[in-house]
């Protein structure tokens, strides 16, 4: 009887650790799909409770206020992305294929109504108004994707693709908003945006303005 006892303790815990995933998981699923809809201002941690079918108090409890929450969220947005990176990313050559392939990823993902992208948009306009709440938090986020594009920049240089003289954390911060800010134009007039066609001109954009030799 004593070994059975022994081996039951681990098992519950475990399963007490991932019932505590599952829930922070699903209110921030809960968090990302109100903040897409509505924006972050307007949210309660009691609404996104809710939102995930628990109590109006679970997301104070996991994340204490809506501070905790937002540097939760904004760590969730960027992983959901940069899983599916990681997951084309053994596909690419370090340097300017990679830059190309954070393109595609990022212009052709899976998800129709774009809840990643309209909920980090949403955050980072209210991340500029004054007095804002966010903005220390979603200036950690932005250092991290440019952190990691800068890393395909030097890459680049180091291989002869990309000039020397580009700068790779600025040519990241400009390729960054160029994604961002062409999102933004494609989620406000979807009508008038081919996504198709937006990628490819912007592919070529990439390498006359990096590339070491222009392309033709």
């Amino acid at each position: 009887m004593e070994p059975a006892e022994k081996n039951t303790q681990p098992t519950a815990r475990r399963t007490q650790l991932e019932r505590r995933a599952e829930a922070e998981q699903r209110l921030l699923v809960a968090a990302r799909q109100i903040v897409a809809r509505k924006g972050w201002v307007g949210m309660t941690l009691s609404e996104v409770g809710e939102e995930a079918g628990y109590s109006r108090g679970l997301a104070t409890h996991h994340f204490g206020n809506k501070a905790g929450l937002l540097r939760a969220l904004a760590g969730f947005v960027n992983s959901t992305f940069m899983e599916l990176v990681q997951a084309r990313s053994p596909q690419w050559r370090p340097g300017m294929d990679a830059l190309k392939g954070f393109v595609s990823v990022y212009l052709a993902r899976p998800d129709g109504d774009w809840v990643n992208t309209r909920a980090l948009l949403a955050l980072m306009s209210e991340a500029v108004t004054q007095d804002s709440e966010t903005v220390q938090v979603l200036a950690e986020y932005n250092l991290s994707v440019q952190k990691h594009l800068a890393r395909y920049i030097r890459e680049g240089i180091d291989n002869g693709e990309i000039r020397p003289q580009v700068d790779p954390m600025t040519g990241a911060l400009l390729f960054l908003g160029t994604l961002r800010g062409s999102m933004l134009q494609v989620l406000v007039d979807p009508a008038n945006a081919d996504l198709e066609l937006l990628q490819g001109q912007l592919l070529g954009f990439i390498e006359h303005a990096l590339a070491s030799v222009p392309p033709a």
